[in-house]
């Protein structure tokens, strides 16, 4: 008979408030179970820190690297929001294996550097155990980074039949969701799913054709811990459950590790100066500076862009890299659409009919990290009191197309339609705190 433990995050988005009980509790599973492997299912950074900001993420793996995982998958916040350069250099100085099977590096389709498909773990009395990752595969967004995304499907049936040969437990990494979790234990033979990216929590854990799957959220709010029981080398019971980190004891150095961290990123991004601004800059203001960079970074007449985008004012003095991530935590692309002058018309019809609703809503994902939607500013779309909208001080023509600078979040919304089908071209080199960076940097540079 042999037990094996099975400890799992994933999520993390760099909420660094949870870490120490995180590190502290997984150190003491570590130490107390006999046979247990750990894994990390991606999203594990998140640029919203300051410190992963400055360190582009190595701060998040260092402190990983103290934890003793035995590997890690990625999610969409190491795959998307670091440029090809710097998720190729990620881990560099990590001490755990990178999974992952369905993501190649283009544009000769290889296997990362960073990144293996599989590996086989072998427990003390040789019970083996097979391990691979797999990310949701934003087919629109990667091969502009530089990376090929791969049918999970596909990969799934191209590797579990050598997998299975060579191990007696297959675990699968899943930052795929909960609901793709649920299709692939019905179709394939998995013996554990650990599950990520819809933070989806599953305190017991969920069996479907034998296979469990598990989930502990999102922020390290939760830890897992998937128990194996087997003989022979063959699991003969399983269960899953997840521990509330709010019900683990806080050392007296916790505060201080918390509060270091936020200092060193902070202080790194103020050392990076952008700008010295002559007055403070409200919210609203921001917007329609925002709408400015926009026209002027895609040369286009017109932009589009929400007052939510913008949470901190800019105050007056020194601007540095840390005021702007303060006020755009976001990682979001700017967003070149082509519509017709019947679909701006339309869109304006739709933006006008939500707008007290969209004013306060509460915003989720998408890699929006504000609070609230706000109000939709245009530079160069105007409607007149008569219902009458120019562009570019022009009237539209119903069949003719017009460019319009924004941003990709509105693209994966579901509040305007029109601008999901649109024809788009995202700039996925560059988010919406850097684009305005460089914008500041030249108005007030050019100004003084």
């Amino acid at each position: 008979m042999e037990t094996i433990h099975i400890l799992h995050t994933n999520d993390i988005h760099s909420h660094l408030e949870n870490w120490p009980r995180v590190s502290r509790f997984l150190h003491e599973k570590q130490r107390s179970y006999s046979e247990v492997v750990t894994f990390d299912i991606g999203d594990a950074i998140d640029r919203l820190h300051p410190l992963t900001d400055a360190s582009m993420g190595w701060a998040n793996i260092e402190l990983m690297n103290n934890c003793h995982y035995d590997g890690v998958t990625i999610g969409n916040n190491e795959g998307l929001v670091l440029s090809h350069e710097a998720l190729n250099h990620l881990y560099d100085k990590a001490n755990f294996d990178v999974l992952l099977a369905n993501l190649k590096e283009l544009p000769n389709d290889s296997q990362p550097k960073w990144a293996q498909e599989y590996k086989i773990l072998t427990t003390g009395i040789g019970t083996k155990i097979g391990v691979l990752g797999l990310t949701a595969p934003y087919e629109l967004t990667y091969p502009p980074l530089g990376w090929q995304p791969h049918d999970v499907d596909d990969t799934l049936d191209r590797l579990l039949p050598i997998i299975r040969e060579k191990s007696d437990v297959i675990v699968l990494l899943s930052h795929l969701g909960l609901p793709t979790d649920e299709r692939l234990a019905k179709k394939y033979d998995i013996d554990v799913i650990l599950g990520a990216h819809t933070h989806h929590l599953l305190p017991h854990g969920k069996v479907i054709n034998q296979t469990i799957l598990a989930g502990a959220g999102r922020y390290g709010e939760n830890i897992g811990d998937v128990t194996l029981t087997m003989e022979d080398h063959k699991i003969i019971d399983q269960a899953a459950r997840t521990t509330p980190v709010y019900e683990l004891p806080e050392s007296v150095d916790d505060f201080n590790l918390i509060k270091g961290w936020l200092n060193a990123g902070r202080h790194e991004l103020e050392s990076q100066h952008v700008a010295v601004l002559p007055r403070t800059i409200g919210t609203d203001e921001q917007a329609y500076d925002a709408l400015r960079a926009l026209k002027r970074f895609y040369q286009v007449p017109a932009a589009l862009v929400s007052t939510g985008m913008f949470v901190e004012d800019l105050p007056e003095g020194e601007l540095s890299r840390y005021e702007l991530l303060e006020s755009m935590p976001h990682a979001i692309n700017p967003m070149l659409i082509t519509l017709t002058g019947t679909q701006i018309k339309n869109l304006m019809i739709s933006i006008e009919k939500q707008t007290a609703e969209l004013a306060n809503f509460p915003m989720k994902g998408s890699g929006f990290r504000g609070k609230v939607f706000g109000y939709m500013r245009f530079d160069g779309i105007d409607r007149q009191q008569d219902g009458q909208i120019l562009y570019h001080g022009e009237n539209l023509i119903m069949d003719q197309s017009y460019q319009i600078a924004t941003l990709d979040h509105y693209k994966w919304i579901p509040f305007f339609p029109i601008i999901a089908d649109a024809p788009s071209e995202i700039a996925l080199n560059i988010i919406l705190r850097e684009l305005m960076a460089d914008y500041y940097t030249d108005k007030y540079n050019k100004d003084n």
